[in-house]
């Protein structure tokens, strides 16, 4: 999970830069040393932090490239452009928030609780993590920074659906794993408008969310 840091020099919103694994998104070209890969998550964590402080229009690769402290021509190195990067910090977020998921859910026993695991570790992910935060302020859900559309979402609702299939008996079919892809797409939009709102109006909306969900899958499940 990603921490909050300061930088020397900047009042600026920065993560704990450690290198993801090899094909999390992709590059024009992949980092064959450790260095290397440590400079790539560098510029995407400068990248969120430019989005975050002063929007995705007025980001710019050469600004990207001062705050990582390095070349330009090291980003173009790695990123044709401004959106590729955008997308490339799309594609490690999911990265993230599958792994952190499938490591909470490791010790659930109960399916109600799976789903409230999701959504808290969208909610903390969104709240803790500048990638999160410059993704949705740059503009996504853009159907033009995913390969095809829903790519995300389906993505996890399908590795969401098999783990309650398996772990909890879910009874598999077309109509379920659709239930599971609505699930998560509520899922999101419940956090984003929780995000918004006064801490006593965000439990308020989360109270009457969560148990929305479940029964959402409730025919489902044992």
């Amino acid at each position: 999970m990603a921490t909050l840091s300061p930088s020397a020099g900047h009042n600026e919103l920065m993560v704990s830069t450690t290198a993801e694994e090899p094909g999390a998104y992709p590059l024009r070209r992949m980092p064959t040393q450790d260095r290397a890969s440590r400079q790539v998550e560098r510029i995407l964590d400068a990248a969120c932090a430019e989005v975050v402080e002063r929007g995705y229009d007025a980001a710019s690769t050469s600004s990207i490239a001062k705050r990582a402290q390095i070349a330009v021509g090291s980003v173009y190195r790695y990123f044709p452009d401004k959106r590729t990067l955008i997308q490339a910090i799309e594609r490690r977020n999911q990265h993230r928030y599958t792994e952190a998921v499938r490591e909470r859910l490791a010790v659930v026993a109960d399916w109600r609780e799976a789903v409230d695991v999701t959504l808290d570790t969208f909610r903390e992910m969104h709240r803790t993590d500048p990638g999160f935060r410059a993704v949705v302020l740059s503009g996504l859900g853009d159907p033009q920074l995913e390969a095809t559309p829903g790519e995300f979402d389906d993505q996890h609702a399908g590795e969401f659906a098999e783990l309650l299939a398996q772990r909890f008996g879910a009874t598999d079919s077309h109509e379920f794993r659709l239930t599971v892809t609505l699930t998560i797409t509520m899922g999101e939009a419940l956090s984003h408008l929780a995000e918004r709102l006064p801490p006593e109006d965000a439990d308020h909306v989360l109270a009457q969310g969560r148990p929305t969900l479940h029964r959402l899958l409730e025919p489902y499940l044992p």
